[in-house]
């Protein structure tokens, strides 16, 4: 059991002022001069409106951060997104819109066919793109698990007035919140669709689209869900040269609760169910023509948010991905837990483990059963074809250091394979994340990153210009210290592990845990 740290509340309290202008950071030791590029982040910034309280940790508004690394150089700063819940949240001082752990209060200005709609149609639910960002073609759009997505501008974190709705096009409601960008700049992001049946949509979206990036936009694929009123609820999936991966995990949404949760005024969370009887499937989807691989894989009953990687070998598919022993995690989140622990004052969390699934290739009638069917040498991941015509798999840990917020050396291995994975992680494990670390996916070995009451968001791999090793980089990671709520980018050395450098906020800006992040380079 990891020490409770006094100050650990104070990370989710609200970070109400916003830093329109950019200010400098005070640098410590080095930042690279090659590192030139904005990264900016997503978070939530506020968790009281008016009287009323968020009550999770991903429903508070967001909060966009922007790093500026120029010549040595930081320049730090922030604004609220734009959203229809944070403006209409800040005209009526209360929450209107429905979050995931909290239910809105209906738009006063709504007529009374409107409101009572409301009771039954997605039309309350919230664009509060608090998550992660995708980008389509030269725009960078932030996004939730909702089917909003908006534009930003980069250059001072401005929000586009419009919202896009991927509903009216595609008749989603939720959508993954890592969506994947191909060599040729196409992005692919997964979308489920519940009115007619319940479908997982793998969504194409082309560069170069103009205003409404859903003009050219497809769907290649439409998996049907296994549990036709019970989709499995999912954060990400994989994607390798020749297919889509896509995991039915064992969290679960119940559609006939969600259809009934506002009228009985429950949040959205309310909907979601473990199945510890229910094993996972693993959907393989053709990238050619969209068409669903027929074999059909299986693995015991788990709970993940976030893929590593995956990537084709010698006839197998390789599937990384932080893993947990069940679907708790997300309710460790609710704020009061996070602010005031159990009811001894305790707060404990679960500690992920890194998996590698492999599943084999080009299984027919000759296939022998029973008998493990990956080949690939040095792995310990098995795969045994079943009487009932099911691979079932069972995955091999990489490292005793489990991870989640991963990053890999994206632009050069995404889809292909690679050796090494950063990620957060809780040392020594029952704690909060408080930790980074580097995975060596061959000797499984590992290096961390640490400091009393600090707390690190996702790592970000940038390549360094002259670049020979996977490696070859530094990480930049937006660290905060519960203590003093302060907060500063830290610059490590990819390779070693080491600190090169940070760049310390000013002390009177509170910068908040974010989740996700984009990076974008100088031209």
């Amino acid at each position: 059991m990891a020490e409770k740290d006094p100050h650990f509340a104070r990370l989710f309290e609200s970070t109400v002022k916003e830093q329109i202008e950019p200010v400098e950071t005070k640098i410590k030791g080095n930042i690279p001069k090659w590192i030139k590029g904005t990264m900016i982040r997503n978070g939530p910034g506020l968790f009281e409106v008016g009287d009323d309280t968020y009550k999770h940790w991903f429903d508070g508004l967001s909060l966009l951060h922007r790093f500026n690394l120029n010549n040595g150089k930081v320049t730090y700063q922030s604004r609220f997104l734009q959203s229809e819940a944070y403006k209409r949240a800040m005209k009526y001082k209360r929450i209107v819109m429905t979050e995931f752990g909290t239910l809105g209060i209906p738009d006063p200005c709504k007529n009374i066919f409107e409101r009572f709609a409301s009771q039954f149609l997605p039309l309350n639910i919230t664009d509060n793109d608090v998550i992660n960002f995708m980008k389509i073609g030269d725009d960078l759009y932030t996004l939730t698990e909702t089917q909003y997505i908006r534009k930003i501008d980069t250059e001072d974190l401005t929000s586009s007035e419009n919202r896009v709705d991927l509903f009216r096009t595609f008749a989603v409601l939720t959508q993954s919140s890592h969506p994947h960008v191909d060599v040729d700049g196409c992005t692919y992001n997964m979308a489920s669709s519940y009115l007619l049946g319940c479908y997982y949509n793998i969504v194409k979206f082309t560069p170069n689209t103009g205003p409404d990036p859903t003009s050219t936009a497809e769907i290649v694929c439409r998996i049907p869900a296994t549990r036709w009123t019970k989709p499995s609820y999912y954060h990400s999936f994989g994607m390798t040269t020749n297919y889509f991966i896509f995991l039915e995990q064992s969290l679960y949404i119940d559609i006939p609760r969600l259809a009934i949760s506002t009228m009985c005024r429950k949040p959205i969370a309310s909907s979601l169910f473990y199945d510890k009887h229910e094993p996972v499937r693993f959907h393989l989807v053709n990238r050619s023509d969209g068409s669903i691989v027929k074999t059909q894989y299986v693995s015991d009953p788990m709970f993940g948010m976030h893929v590593i990687n995956s990537y084709e070998q010698d006839g197998h598919v390789i599937f990384d991905m932080c893993c947990y022993g069940d679907g708790y995690l997300i309710s460790k989140f609710y704020l009061d837990y996070l602010r005031n622990g159990d009811e001894n004052g305790k707060t404990e969390f679960p500690s992920p483990e890194l998996r590698r699934y492999v599943l084999p290739l080009n299984i027919n009638s000759w296939t022998p059963r029973d008998s493990n069917l990956v080949t690939l040498k040095n792995s310990k991941a098995t795969a045994r074809l079943q009487k009932n015509g099911q691979v079932y798999l069972v995955p091999e840990c990489m490292s005793e250091i489990g991870i989640d917020m991963p990053c890999i050396n994206y632009k050069k291995y995404n889809a292909k394979p690679y050796r090494y994975a950063y990620g957060t992680s809780n040392v020594p494990a029952g704690g909060f994340v408080d930790a980074m670390a580097k995975i060596d996916l061959h000797t499984k070995e590992s290096k961390i990153w640490q400091e009393p009451n600090c707390y690190p968001s996702e790592p970000m791999f940038i390549e360094s210009p002259d670049a020979v090793d996977e490696d070859d980089g530094v990480i930049l990671s937006c660290i905060v210290n519960s203590e003093h709520r302060s907060a500063f980018l830290l610059v490590l050395d990819a390779k070693t592990f080491k600190e090169i450098g940070r760049a310390q906020l000013p002390d009177n800006i509170e910068c908040g845990l974010t989740f996700h992040g984009h990076f974008e380079k100088c031209s």
